[in-house]
């Protein structure tokens, strides 16, 4: 479905991703996990077109997506929920939503779902007038998923989901991404929290220093005494 070849990104002259080549397969939740500064999130903007690389390849569904503008990227069926959740927080929450289906023609289809955001998450209903910057964090977060849902993504990437959330809406929001999972929405996740990852993935890469070190079933990683011991603690 995706398929990253040699990418290489810079910013300035820091060399931030040095020949990183990976894949997602249709139906995975495949998973990047390392510690700060690896390029997981360089990645994850390079494959959304929120930055460009230099040298390498992005490829989806066989179309090369290497050069072109984000908003032709989501258009394609690709949504990025970003580190910090970056809702519109002078919007309500439906404006929110309404942001996140902006491209769609399908009226019918698009009542639905809005309905099933809610039934996801039943608290944007109650507080769909309300403004989003007065919302909790957690809150926000759930917001930031449904905005991606609303865009009808093939695939969704999320960029530390459980950043800053109490523990309990941290299960909340990794529910929610098996449920995504099983309406048959593709998932590249980064997350801090690298055993929840794993947990949550049929699939992983671990990178350091903008490179891919080790790749496998997340089953095995999670065996794997190198990344027990570096990130699994």
């Amino acid at each position: 479905m995706l398929k990253v070849a040699d990418l290489h990104v810079y910013y300035g002259n820091v060399h931030a991703l040095k020949g990183i080549s990976m894949e997602v397969r249709q139906g995975e939740v495949v998973t990047l996990i390392g510690a700060n500064g690896a390029g997981k999130s360089s990645l994850l903007k390079a494959i959304s077109g929120l930055v460009r690389p230099k040298e390498g390849s992005i490829t989806y569904e066989g179309e090369d997506l290497t050069r072109l503008a984000p908003d032709k990227i989501v258009s394609r069926g690709i949504a990025h929920v970003p580190e910090g959740r970056r809702i519109f927080t002078n919007l309500s929450v439906m404006e929110n939503l309404m942001v996140g289906a902006y491209q769609r023609k399908d009226k019918r289809q698009l009542k639905h779902d809005y309905e099933e955001v809610f039934t996801l998450f039943p608290i944007l209903q109650a507080r769909a007038e309300q403004m989003a910057g007065t919302l909790s964090g957690g809150e926000q977060q759930m917001l930031a998923l449904s905005r991606a849902i609303l865009s009808k993504p093939k695939l969704i990437i999320l960029d530390e989901p459980s950043l800053g959330l109490a523990p309990v809406m941290v299960d909340t929001v990794f529910d929610v991404i098996e449920k995504i999972r099983k309406n048959g929405i593709t998932i590249l996740l980064v997350e801090q929290n690298a055993h929840l990852a794993l947990e949550a993935s049929e699939r992983a890469y671990v990178m350091e220093t903008g490179e891919i070190k080790i790749s496998g079933s997340s089953r095995t990683l999670l065996q794997d005494n190198k990344v027990v011991e570096a990130y699994l603690g």
